[in-house]
């Protein structure tokens, strides 16, 4: 019989004690990251185009007035980010309280506020990591990638 067979004959595959403890942290994420989406929903703005097209994850120096946060289960707290871009960020230190997917709050002078899914993709020997943004829908998205473009130009105008 195979590693992953059922021996007491249920139809439920054997899980993998670390896929199964995986699966629970981004479930938890998932149902918080709702739970705060439903006091804090995303709304566009009047006249705002929804913009189109496909956009390349570049990243840049995080410019003034946009701020990451990353919610702890108890409230939100600031992340120090290095750089980021519209489908992610690298922060200079992952908060040890970090286990896996966590809700975040991405902030712009153009938007209030936007609830995504910050994923951990990777974390180096000196704590700095890459999280992954999951949004609702492409209107957040749309909204986030203005923002931060925005903010982005601002930041290189000359006054």
């Amino acid at each position: 019989m195979r590693k992953n067979d059922t021996t007491d004959g249920d139809d439920e595959p054997d899980i993998p004690e670390e896929a199964a403890h995986a699966f629970l942290l981004q479930d938890r994420a998932i149902a918080l990251l709702d739970r705060l989406r439903g006091r804090e929903p995303f709304r566009r703005e009047r006249g705002e185009s929804p913009g189109g097209g496909r956009r390349d994850f570049r990243r840049w120096p995080t410019p003034p007035g946009v701020v990451i946060q990353l919610h702890d289960e108890t409230e939100w707290k600031d992340a120090a980010c290095l750089d980021l871009g519209i489908g992610g960020a690298r922060l200079a230190a992952l908060p040890c309280w970090v286990r896996g997917p966590v809700p975040a709050r991405l902030i712009a002078p153009e938007i209030s506020s936007i609830l995504v899914l910050a994923d951990v993709m990777w974390r180096d020997a000196d704590n700095q990591a890459g999280l992954r943004f999951e949004f609702q829908d492409a209107d957040e998205r749309d909204a986030w990638s203005g923002a931060l473009i925005d903010a982005l130009l601002a930041r290189h105008s000359l006054a």
